[in-house]
């Protein structure tokens, strides 16, 4: 199955592909869309030491406050703990990040908001490298790390299907993106992941679970964990060899 979404200044065009192959055609009000973008959010606990709260928020006085609190202003950019996908991806690089030694780096791909990013190096990552194809998301990644007073956040504008790896290989390697993308990039992305290190891979629908896993797994990569939640997957692999980040 495939699902389409098109936007467009005249609804005439749309109308017509509508027409041709199915689906529904509806005006989008941006200055509402901004307006939700930019409405406060309640701090979001997401682990007993890590939580996420809005840009200009305030953490509960009758709350300890827990060791990692990340500060995120999401703007038009995707990414503030309370999606299903993003959660998981936290909660996996937490996890990931306590058995690392000092000097492990992480890339994000797709950074949206860039909140892995920021987390990476909250968790002691020696460096944390992200891009987005959405120039507005990684204005709004940059603003937040400078927010979350990151110095060893690089963030970039880039596409995935003409980004390339070269050497560089990451102990660590988040990719919080569509399905079909993962599955399209996936030599590249294999690429990128350092011998005996993890892979997270979100944004994959629960129909499109076994597909999208099969294809890392032809690459080399072993499932190790996997989390559900509603209609989302996060899957975490690790790549054959032996880690030199590992504790």
């Amino acid at each position: 199955m495939i699902r389409l979404e098109a936007y467009n200044d005249s609804a005439a065009p749309l109308r017509r592909v509508a027409r041709e192959f199915g689906g529904q055609v509806a005006r989008i009000n941006c200055k509402r869309l901004v307006a939700q973008a930019n409405t406060p959010r309640r701090p979001l606990r997401l682990a007993r030491d890590l939580a996420v709260m809005d840009a200009n928020g305030r953490w509960p006085q009758d709350h300890p406050t827990p060791r990692v609190l990340l500060r995120i202003g999401s703007a038009m950019a995707f990414g503030t703990g309370e999606h299903a996908t993003t959660a998981n991806c936290l909660r996996f690089l937490r996890d990931e990040a306590a058995g690392l030694d000092a000097g492990w780096t992480l890339l994000d791909i797709g950074t949206g908001s860039g909140i892995l990013a920021i987390a990476a190096e909250k968790f002691g990552a020696a460096a944390a490298e992200a891009f987005d194809n959405d120039p507005r998301a990684v204005a709004a990644a940059q603003a937040n790390a400078r927010r979350n007073r990151c110095s060893r956040v690089s963030i970039r504008t880039d596409d995935i299907f003409r980004w390339n790896p070269g050497r560089e290989r990451h102990p660590v390697v988040m990719a919080n993106v569509f399905s079909e993308i993962l599955r399209a990039a996936a030599p590249r992305i294999r690429r990128a992941t350092a011998a005996g290190g993890c892979l997270v891979l979100s944004g994959i629908l629960r129909t499109q679970e076994a597909e999208t896993l099969q294809t890392f797994v032809d690459l080399g990569l072993s499932l190790e964990k996997a989390a559900r939640r509603g209609k989302w997957v996060t899957l975490k692999l690790r790549a054959p060899g032996r880690a030199s980040n590992r504790g």
